[in-house]
């Protein structure tokens, strides 16, 4: 997750469940503690995912990079000690990811488990705290992972591209921090983060299967204590961009095509539906017809478009190309962003956006698909900051835009050119 993926334990969890459970419907409860709770039903009965989603992540992080990071290894390394220490009946799989807006732990095994799933992550969250030990023995991993990412020049480059598109908050900030930051936070830091921004009112608890959901509310007001504190999510806040493109070139060796990215900044939904919503519209149909268009003109080997709609105050845009000839780079450059500015111009048809929405629609909604899919989609977005009820009726949300605003929020992006575009060459 720089965007939250929890694709992670999609990978770890059991295939079969995610075949054979469905997702039926969901629903949304705030206890006395504070804390909320999401049941996802499900068609299959004797399997549950349980997660912990909490609205805290890197773009918290005002001192120390890397700390959101060090925290949810130490934090899952802790819910197994737990596990171990209060067995479960059948066993479980559990791991954890952090983004910029959200950390999630979860545990996926039996039914019959469920109150040892919601135990260990109550005890927990509540009674956290780390030693100078356990920062060193999670330092490790994330460093070997830290230095082996840092020495690719593309990775050097798109961290420079995303600090110059966020240059004031921490969406332009890895997740994963430099090893000098990571060298640098100690348990103090990790444990005055988790007592800052590990709060109840920022928890989320998402429990899928066929679950009695009276049942499993008492077991979360029963595990996680009463709430001591709250906390308001209070970020640097990016101003708007410049207006000027910020260019940057890097030569590497460990390239043999150049590599070309384009930034801009767009609307999300937390802060303005409406704009994001028509952003995204135009967005995705640039997705489907621009990469038609450079084909027939003869000048990618590849593209590929990135977008963020759904964080808590950033909200993105990229596209990234590799030119079929070394020395037709800036030649690409100029071609894309003129048949941009030209589909811009001539403006999307009622019918192009009424089949961009309806793929949007059919991949937004979820009933009948995949439960670990749902949930995934779900998880996110809700801990990201966006009100349950948008999120849930989000399918029906996008069937209501209006043409003129997907036309007018093309024009505002992109009548400028890219924020930022990076190159890489090869020597």
């Amino acid at each position: 997750m720089s965007r939250l993926l929890i694709i992670l334990f999609m990978l770890c969890a059991d295939f079969v469940f995610a075949a054979r459970s469905l997702y039926l419907g969901s629903s949304f409860h705030t206890l006395d503690n504070g804390i909320s709770v999401v049941f996802v039903d499900t068609s299959r009965s004797n399997s549950v995912l349980v997660m912990l989603c909490i609205s805290a992540g890197s773009a918290d992080e005002l001192d120390k990079r890397g700390v959101a990071n060090l925290l949810s290894h130490m934090f899952a390394k802790k819910l197994k000690e737990s596990t171990a220490a209060n067995t479960l009946q059948y066993g479980a799989e559990s791991d954890s990811c952090t983004g910029h807006d959200q950390s999630m732990y979860y545990f996926y095994g039996k039914l019959e488990d469920l109150e040892g799933f919601i135990k260990n992550l109550g005890e927990v969250f509540s009674r956290f705290s780390c030693s100078p030990n356990d920062v060193e023995d999670s330092r490790l991993p994330i460093s070997s992972q830290t230095e082996a990412e840092h020495k690719l020049d593309q990775f050097a480059i798109r961290r420079e591209a995303k600090r110059s598109l966020y240059w004031q908050s921490s969406y332009g900030a890895d997740v994963v921090c430099t090893p000098e930051q990571l060298k640098e936070i100690t348990a103090q830091d990790a444990n005055n983060f988790k007592e800052k921004h590990y709060t109840n009112n920022r928890v989320t608890v998402i429990v899928a299967g066929n679950v009695q959901k009276n049942a499993a509310l008492k077991m979360v007001s029963k595990y996680f204590a009463a709430a001591v504190a709250t906390s308001k999510i209070d970020r640097l806040q990016e101003p708007p961009h410049h207006g000027a493109t910020t260019r940057i070139v890097k030569y590497s060796s460990q390239i043999n095509v150049p590599v070309v990215e384009m930034y801009w900044r767009v609307p999300n939904y937390r802060n303005d539906r409406k704009k994001a919503l028509a952003a995204e519209i135009f967005v995705r149909y640039l997705n489907d017809v621009l990469p038609k268009i450079l084909q027939t003109q003869g000048l990618i080997a590849s593209i590929s478009f990135s977008y963020l709609f759904w964080s808590y105050d950033g909200g993105d845009f990229s596209i990234t190309v590799t030119p079929k000839d070394t020395a037709q780079a800036e030649k690409l450059i100029t071609a894309v962003l003129s048949e941009i500015k030209g589909l811009v111009s001539d403006g999307i048809t009622k019918e192009q956006a009424d089949g961009v929405v309806n793929g949007m629609v059919s991949s937004s909604n979820l009933l009948r698909r995949d439960t670990l899919d749902a949930v995934n989609w779900m998880a996110g977005k809700i801990g990201s900051g966006n009100e349950f009820d948008f999120v849930k009726e989000y399918p029906n949300y996008i069937k209501k835009y209006k043409l003129e605003d997907v036309n007018a929020q093309a024009k505002e992006i992109f009548k400028n050119d890219p924020c930022v575009i990076s190159i890489v060459r090869p020597t």
